[in-house]
């Protein structure tokens, strides 16, 4: 194991405030308060969210939690994260945390992410290869969005199940991955990992057996518990957006770390927050 150090010290933080495209129907703004070198992974990160997750099946907002940035009685357009990179435990303890930490509730019934917060301990973040941060920030802004964090509330995950129920997800399980029955969600890993991943071997050290129609395993998709090289955004993934509330595009996004990196993740607040606690580099 090779750990990262890379002290900010008293380098200079500016403010960065990211506004993709107005013609799209869904906006991942991010207020990044940071390096600038970090600039762009940040930005490039909410512009592939956005254009894979193309806006909501309803998204007309009936009722918000306090705070949120959402109004009612409007279609939900914009979801707002505050991003940053600073000082949170030193070199080799927690890497990043994020979360959705406000929420609105469509005419659907769809419980929608509307503010978020991510943040990376600077010690470690500026060590990560380019291609490791935006996939680093890639899984974690999909938490932001719901991505485990709102599979309950939502209606297609039990706790302790490990069967995701939503039926557009299962759809392509059966049939772009060729299984029966329901997805299978992680039970290991310990808080914050399980019942919030698709399921892979602990570690990430195997593949599964399970690829998709392009022959990619499940052990390199981005939103497994353990990140691996060459991960991959898969259908699976856009369909569970789906089943959340989402309407997703025809497009396809391949973030590719230079290098292994696994990641444990434990829950900071009910809902809100994920910490990843252990990660792996190639040596």
């Amino acid at each position: 194991m090779r750990l990262l150090k890379n002290a900010l010290g008293l380098a200079v933080f500016a403010s960065f405030f990211f506004v993709p495209s107005a013609s799209a129907a869904l906006v991942v703004e991010v207020d990044y308060s940071g390096v600038a070198a970090y600039e762009a992974a940040f930005q490039s990160a909410a512009n592939t969210w956005q254009g894979l997750l193309g806006g909501y099946q309803d998204g007309l907002i009936v009722s918000r939690s306090f705070g949120s940035t959402a109004l009612e009685n409007q279609v939900l357009e914009t979801v707002r994260i505050q991003a940053s990179v600073a000082s949170i435990d030193g070199a080799g303890g927690t890497l990043g945390q994020a979360g959705f930490t406000e929420f609105g509730l469509d005419t659907s019934g769809y419980k929608l992410a509307t503010d978020g917060r991510m943040q990376f301990d600077s010690a470690d973040f500026g060590g990560l290869t380019p291609g490791q941060r935006e996939a680093l920030i890639l899984h974690e802004m999909a938490h932001v969005l719901g991505f485990g964090t709102l599979w309950t509330d939502n209606g297609v995950y039990v706790n302790g199940s490990g069967e995701f129920t939503g039926v557009n997800a299962t759809a392509v399980w059966q049939t772009e991955f060729g299984q029966s029955g329901t997805p299978d969600v992680e039970l290991s890993g310990g808080v914050g990992t399980a019942n919030g991943h698709w399921n892979e071997f602990d570690t990430g050290s195997n593949f599964t057996g399970i690829t998709d129609g392009l022959g990619r395993d499940m052990t390199f998709e981005l939103m497994t518990g353990w990140l691996n090289p060459n991960s991959f955004i898969s259908e699976l993934t856009l369909a569970s957006f789906r089943d959340i509330g989402f309407a997703t595009t025809n497009a396809t996004a391949v973030p590719e770390p230079g290098s292994t990196l696994l990641w444990s993740v434990l829950g900071l607040a009910a809902e809100s927050r994920r910490r990843l606690l252990k990660r792996r580099l190639a040596s």
